[in-house]
């Protein structure tokens, strides 16, 4: 395979020469300042044109000053839980100055401003322009194993801090090769690689199953220059690039995948599986600043991407398709939401400005100062961070700067993804700017880094961005391979001021109306009112909040050049005042007038409740009389009383109410229907009286029987304590005896016609 057209084949320097120009800085000499570059190790210039530094390896395994990378572009990089940073392979200088693809890997210690040979070979073998791999068995980690020299590889860092890499471009096991889709993991605890997945080969088309569904077969095709992320979750994402789709056809992807690390299993998320014939994926835009299912960049590679605060995807530039199928420098600016599996075209344009191989000039605005308006211009190749406010940060690559520059840039901007606005905040809108690097280890004003592409980041645990080496220019404006590093601490923005509920937190009785604030001029409020810590996705504050029930409120501000507010939070807590609740069992009672009933009354008690109670009663029979035992109960202790209804016979008897007898006056109109004489009709009449009075008392009527009449009353039980009371009813049937009184002529009176 050739080597890239920049390179020549090999160099060799003199040992005194070589001292001089590998340079390291002690780790007391280390400073930093706000807003300012400062060069921290190896050299200012290059050997010679198009060529780099070696690589000073020393002991493997054992940090020391003098240890220094040599010069390289398009390493993979990782920053682990303890602010450490590793950078394996790349295209470059081994330890005897040889150009070629690497297979070092490298841990570099901010804290000592130290490096260390880990892992790999610090020679390219003789004749060859990179190592060949050692894979052992698949899964399983071993001393010997290491990957193959590559570079433009993917790479990730699991929740146990172990590295992963896939890809790129490269040698496998063999001798010959270019484009790779073999999986590794490294883990620093044993310093042992594992090969986890993909192809010994090289050029593989990728196996992507069915959408959205995990498995074990599933694997992405060979490719170098994708995009990746580590979400949330810990899961791995791999965007695009420049390989081979499932039928084995090379061009610019545009597909998403999943890596879960704890099954190994890859899951194809969305993008195209199949290059379309004329090798060209165009985006899909919808529209700016909204997700959608339709959504999707164009096929690219070598673009920028970032994983912000809220575990959300971030995808810059790159080298690929626009809208319209148009080819070149792309400056379009894209958000993905893992839990939607959805994209968001968010600034940049959706166009090229011309049919091939251009790109749109950036918009710089003022040095300092954010804007709606400033964009970064189109280019690919670039470096990015995430600095520890959730800024995305992004330098140099190969593209369009400012109107009428195009080349290799070494501006410096960053995006906030609060305000979704770009602030250029250092470097220059020209291209092929030459370093300026001052005194080592001194921060100043006037440094910058040389314009470059393929450079290589890291973010420290203080969130000062790192930059090392890249193809670009020298102190003398010679373009090359470098190996220099360079630390840049970003300023400090003023945080959005935390929001203000009015009411206050508390406990309240009543429905509040709640009011969200925020004094930052400008601000915008977001809140959640489930649990979740608010985001920009988050509802946005447009008036009062109405609070019925127990909850938390959260919510943040964000304004233009400032930094996400705390999140704010108050818990609003709605109780009862104490009180209780009354039973009476049973619901209804069958009693004999002159007899009493006996009910049960229980009260329950709630939040605390513990005052006595006393107790009424009403809807008596009349003359009935009611009592309770005990008088009066308190809660906890006591909880329950004895309601006796104690009723009379003759009110009962008076007030009943028996079932109707059948009207004497009735009757006596039935039986003059028959044109009886009126002796006769008397006689019937007190016959027939006779013998209703003696169907009632059959039939009765009463649960009790044997008497003559019964009415049903409902009886309210009243509880009361202070202000409080609660009432509860249940009914009681008396039964009563009544006499029939009828009216008899007397004797002897005459049955006249």
């Amino acid at each position: 395979m050739p080597v890239r057209k920049h390179r020549l084949q090999s160099f060799s320097l003199p040992l005194y020469l070589l001292a001089l120009i590998t340079i390291s800085l002690p780790a007391a000499a280390q400073t930093t300042a706000p807003k300012e570059w400062t060069w921290m190790g190896g050299s200012n210039a290059v050997p010679q044109p198009g060529l780099g530094q070696p690589g000073v390896y020393g002991t493997m395994g054992t940090p020391a000053v003098g240890n220094i990378p040599g010069g390289r572009d398009s390493a993979a990089t990782w920053t682990d839980r303890l602010g450490n940073f590793w950078l394996f392979g790349g295209s470059g200088g081994d330890a005897n100055g040889s150009d070629g693809y690497l297979n070092d890997l490298w841990e570099f210690k901010p804290s000592t401003n130290e490096w260390t040979w880990v892992s790999g070979s610090s020679t390219l073998p003789s004749g060859s322009a990179s190592q060949p791999g050692v894979y052992g068995t698949l899964g399983v980690p071993a001393a010997g194993n290491v990957p193959g020299g590559r570079s433009q590889s993917a790479s990730w860092i699991d929740g146990n801090g172990n590295l992963w890499l896939f890809g790129g471009e490269g040698f496998t096991a063999g001798t010959t090769g270019v484009w790779l889709n073999d999986l590794w993991e490294f883990n620093p605890s044993t310093s042992e690689w594992a090969w986890m997945g993909g192809s010994t080969k090289t050029g593989q088309p990728g196996v992507y199953g069915t959408l959205g569904q995990a498995a074990a077969g599933n694997i992405p095709g060979s490719r170098n220059n994708a995009a990746s992320w580590t979400d949330s979750s810990g899961h791995f994402w791999l965007f695009g690039g420049r390989g081979f789709d499932s039928a084995g056809d090379f061009g610019y992807l545009n597909d998403i995948w999943e890596f879960n690390p704890s099954t190994d299993e890859w899951a194809w998320m969305g993008g195209s599986s199949t290059l379309v014939s004329t090798g060209v994926e165009s985006g899909t835009y919808g529209v700016l600043l909204t997700p959608a299912p339709a959504n999707i960049p164009g096929g690219r590679s070598q673009a920028v991407s970032w994983t912000d605060a809220d575990g959300d995807l971030w995808l810059f530039s790159g080298y690929g398709y626009d809208a319209s199928g148009d080819f070149g420098f792309l400056n379009d600016l894209w958000e993905f939401q893992p839990r939607l599996i959805e994209w968001a075209w968010m600034g940049g344009s959706s166009l090229e400005p011309c049919a091939s191989a251009c790109g749109q000039y950036g918009v710089y605005g003022t040095l300092g100062t954010p804007a709606p308006a400033n964009t970064p211009g189109g280019r690919e190749q670039a470096v990015g961070w995430v600095d520890s406010s959730g800024g995305l940060w992004l330098f140099g690559g190969i593209g369009a700067g400012a109107p009428s520059h195009n080349g290799l840039l070494n501006d410096l901007w960053e995006f906030n993804p609060s305000t979704n606005e770009w602030t250029w905040s250092g470097g220059s809108g020209s291209a092929t700017v030459f370093g300026t690097y001052g005194t080592l280890g001194t921060p100043s004003a006037g440094n910058v880094p040389g314009s470059r592409y393929n450079a290589n980041g890291w973010t420290d645990s203080n969130g000062k961005l790192w930059l090392f080496g890249g193809n670009g220019y020298d102190v003398n404006g010679t373009f090359g391979l470098l190996n220099d590093l360079w630390v840049y601490e970003p300023p400090a923005l003023p945080a959005t001021a935390t929001p203000a509920f009015t009411p206050a937190a508390g406990t309240y009785s009543t429905t509040q109306t709640v009011s969200i604030t925020d004094s930052t001029p400008g601000a915008t409020i977001y809140y959640t009112t489930n649990g979740t810590t608010p985001t920009t996705s988050s509802t946005q504050y447009t008036g009062a909040i109405t609070v019925a029930a127990s909850e938390t409120i959260q919510a943040i501000a964000v304004a233009s050049g400032y930094s996400a507010s705390n999140v704010a939070s108050a818990t609003y807590t709605f109780t009862l005042p104490p009180a209780f609740n009354l039973t009476v069992t049973p619901a209804l009672q069958t009693v004999t007038a002159g007899q009493s009933a006996t009910f049960s009354v229980s009260v329950a008690p709630s939040v605390g409740f513990t005052s006595a109670i006393s107790f009424s009663c009403s809807g008596l029979p009349p003359g009935a009389t009611c009592s309770f035992s005990p008088a009066t109960v308190t809660p906890p202790g006591t909880t329950s009383t004895t309601l006796t209804v104690s009723t009379t016979t003759a009110d009962a008897a008076l007030h009943g109410n028996p079932r109707p007898l059948i009207p004497i006056a009735a009757l006596a109109a039935l039986l003059s229907c028959f044109g009886l004489r009126k002796r006769r009709r008397l006689l019937l009449l007190l016959i027939l009286s006779a013998v209703g009075l003696g169907l009632l008392t059959a039939c009765g009527g009463s649960k009790s029987g044997g008497v003559h009449g019964a009415a049903v009353y409902s009886i309210a039980v009243t509880a009361t304590s202070g202000t409080q009371q609660d009432i509860a009813t249940c009914d009681l049937t008396v039964d009563s005896a009544l006499g029939l009184v009828a009216a008899v002529p007397a004797r002897g009176q005459a049955d006249r016609p």
